[in-house]
């Protein structure tokens, strides 16, 4: 691990740490709206405080809840909990994306699902998973046989949810798109519909490298074969027309 990777992965073990002490009422008390456009909650406020304490010495911290924080030549693009309102209704699956990025192209990532304690990093080589406060990690293996894909915002798309369930692809909508696209290669695709914020995409996207994709304005579509993203595509130009 760099000194980047170990600091985000020490900021989320004290995180985790937190919550696993029991749920705190001030985690559920709601702020201003945020840099992202969302409403802050004061569980975003307690995980941007560690992240922020942890990572300042490595660049300008552009967080989704306070903005642009400290100086410096890097930019680090921060989403301090994904999945806000999974975590605040007691849903497990949320968690956290940082991305390092210098002279616009990200450089180093660190995604944590902190609800099961799985970390994601990547920092020129190869994605790498392990657990939240633990030393072992290894390479990520593409699952060959997966038989769920995920949609986040599915609600979106209520043609291409139909479509794609005439044509037998399960999927899921979790509700965390930066862990989605973190489990990218394992799962049978990713979608996601709607319009991106960096907030939600710089660090997992970037860990997708390596997939297939394609992109538009309203949507986004991630698989291990060209095949794949391909079809999704035809039957989302379907839904569309």
């Amino acid at each position: 691990m760099t000194p980047f990777v170990q600091a985000a992965a020490k900021a989320a073990e004290k995180i985790a740490d937190r919550l696993n002490e029991g749920w705190l009422a001030d985690y559920g008390r709601h702020y201003e709206i945020g840099a992202g456009g969302d409403r802050s909650a004061g569980i975003d406020k307690m995980a941007e405080s560690l992240y922020v304490e942890a990572l300042s010495g490595f660049g300008m911290i552009d967080s989704e809840e306070s903005g642009i924080i400290g100086a410096g030549e890097a930019r680090i693009i921060l989403d301090p909990i994904d999945g806000s309102d999974n975590a605040l209704s007691g849903l497990p699956y949320f968690g956290s994306s940082i991305a390092l990025e210098s002279h616009g192209t990200v450089k180093e990532a660190v995604v944590a699902n902190l609800a099961n304690g799985d970390l994601f990093y990547k920092s020129g080589g190869p994605l790498m998973r392990g657990r939240i406060g633990g030393e072992r990690f290894v390479p990520v293996v593409r699952r060959k046989r997966a038989t769920v894909g995920i949609f986040e915002r599915a609600y979106g798309y209520p043609g291409l949810a139909r479509r794609l369930l005439e044509s037998g692809m399960k999927f899921r909508s979790p509700g965390a798109v930066a862990l989605s696209l973190a489990y990218a290669h394992y799962v049978d695709f990713v979608i996601f519909a709607g319009p991106r914020r960096s907030y939600d995409f710089a660090a997992a996207l970037w860990m997708c490298e390596g997939l297939e994709m394609i992109e538009t304005e309203s949507l986004l579509i991630v698989a291990k074969e060209r095949d794949k993203v391909e079809l999704l595509q035809r039957l989302a130009l379907q839904d569309e027309g």
